[in-house]
């Protein structure tokens, strides 16, 4: 790989031609303008660039190693395969950048701009995101190990496939946030506003969702084995064929909250609010209800034996075809078990 200093780096980009195979270590670029330009297997460790201009460039290989890029302006740019270890993006304006593959391991991003930043197979261990702004940015099988997003506000966010088991979340609030696939099993996020996002998928075995907000938000097919949502707000949120088993949800608001097809054997559901809350074929046999709202709950072709109700609210509440095996129901409350009329109807010939 051939040397060069600031100058000559400059004076190739301003002839238009690609920069390619070359050093330019520990160099200071501040405030200088390096826009429109095509680097290859370049290496800039531990060089300056506060302030500088990278706009519309593109970087294939290069390395940034220990530098300082905080401040810089790299919009329309495109990062490939590129080394960031150790560097500090602090106030830089990365808004709409893909950075594909490569690492960033250790880097700060303290006041970065990362709205619609997109990175995909990066390896982010270590790095600190928590004060960057995380509005549309997409993080797509990024290895995350060790990542901090304390006190991260994430907004239409998507973070795909990604492990945050050691992930710093201390204060993160989501607002319509992907975590599909991603794994989060034994995590804390007691008391985190997770608010109208989506886990699909998502291994949260054992978490702890204690207390959390959850309102609008989505788990279908999440593995929830064994973890927490006690006292959560989970109104209006989709459980649709999740795991629950062993799941408490004492005291959570679970109002119009889908549970269609979910495996909650074992669960806990004491004292929720379960308000117009549907549990079309789930498998609770068995599970708790004591002294739960089940004002217009929907027990519908569920499986339900060997379940524990009692001091329940009733009103309308709905035992059409329903396994209820052992199940003690009191005589006089106001409860709907099997319509026939329905029941025939279903038996009739379709084909």
């Amino acid at each position: 790989m051939r040397a060069l200093d600031r100058d000559g780096l400059i004076a190739l980009v301003e002839s238009g031609e690609a920069v390619r195979d070359a050093t330019v270590e520990g160099i200071d670029f501040r405030g200088v303008n390096l826009s429109g330009g095509v680097y290859e297997r370049v290496s800039f460790r531990g060089s300056r660039f506060n302030g500088a201009a990278m706009r519309d460039s593109t970087f294939a290989g290069c390395d940034f190693g220990d530098g300082d890029l905080s401040g810089v302006d790299g919009q329309q740019a495109a990062f490939v395969d590129c080394r960031f270890d150790g560097a500090a993006f602090t106030a830089a304006k990365l808004n709409g950048v893909p950075v594909r593959g490569g690492s960033a391991r250790g880097c700060d991003f303290a006041g970065a701009d990362l709205r619609d930043a997109a990175f995909s197979e990066c390896d982010l261990s270590r790095s600190k995101l928590g004060q960057a702004q995380l509005e549309a940015t997409a993080f797509i099988g990024c290895a995350t190990t060790g990542i901090d997003l304390s006190g991260a506000v994430l907004f239409r966010t998507v973070m795909m496939d990604v492990d945050l088991t050691q992930a710093a979340l201390t204060g993160l609030r989501c607002d319509q946030v992907v975590f599909g696939k991603a794994k989060l099993a034994g995590v804390d996020l007691s008391g985190l506003e997770l608010v109208r996002s989506q886990f699909m998928e998502a291994d949260l075995e054992g978490a702890n969702l204690s207390g959390a907000r959850l309102t609008q938000s989505g788990f279908k097919g999440a593995h929830l084995a064994g973890a927490r949502l006690d006292r959560a707000d989970a109104a209006n949120t989709v459980f649709v064929e999740a795991d629950l088993r062993r799941a408490s949800l004492r005291n959570a608001n679970l109002t119009q909250a889908l549970f269609v097809d979910a495996v909650a054997e074992h669960a806990v559901f004491a004292r929720a609010r379960l308000v117009q809350a549907i549990f079309h074929r789930a498998r609770c046999a068995p599970a708790r209800f004591d002294g739960a709202d089940l004002e217009y709950t929907d027990f519908s072709y569920a499986d339900l034996s060997g379940s524990v109700f009692g001091s329940n609210h009733w009103l309308r509440t709905k035992f059409h075809s329903t396994r209820r095996d052992g199940v003690v129901l009191p005589p006089d409350a106001s409860i709907l078990l099997d319509d026939e009329e329905l029941a025939a109807a279903e038996q009739w010939p379709t084909a």
